[in-house]
């Protein structure tokens, strides 16, 4: 019956998403150290309470350090992904119809404009024993409107 509770939380906890590093740590940690305990416990079947007891309690922090670096690492990797795909479609926003809706048929006249979206590139600098490499920050000015076609 323990175990089944403990199964059931975990299921749980897997399923929910995380939208801060926060959320994710401490789903990872929480579930990691659940199945640790789990595994641990029934890793020392058959042993006395004591040594049950501290088996699972091994297995919890291990499980528990595993679980926190594993849900660091792919928050970290989701995150880089998520932020290419924002930067994508916010610079070719013409490639992905927003610029143009082509699903409404009653607006056939009519387009959306282009945010207005500025760059700034800053150039390669040395400060004192480090090179900064060149980069660019886009920054989005304007919203978008109704503009009608040029016919």
């Amino acid at each position: 019956m323990k175990q089944s509770s403990i199964l059931i939380l975990l299921f749980g906890l897997l399923s929910t998403g995380c939208q801060s590093m926060k959320e994710s740590l401490v789903v990872g940690i929480g579930s990691g150290a659940a199945t640790g305990f789990v595994a641990g416990s029934m890793n020392a079947q058959g042993k006395s309470s004591g040594r049950k007891m501290q088996q699972a309690g091994r297995g919890a922090l291990i499980g528990a350090a595993i679980g926190g670096l594993a849900s660091y690492l792919i928050h970290g990797s989701l995150e880089k992904r998520d932020s290419a795909t924002r930067k994508n479609a916010l610079l070719n926003l013409d490639k992905f119809s927003v610029s143009n809706p082509t699903n409404s048929t009653e607006v056939k006249d009519f387009g959306l404009s282009a945010p207005d979206v500025d760059k700034e590139c800053f150039d390669w600098e040395v400060k004192g024993n480090r090179l900064v490499q060149k980069h660019c920050v886009w920054t989005i000015n304007g919203n978008s409107g109704w503009i009608p076609y040029k016919k």
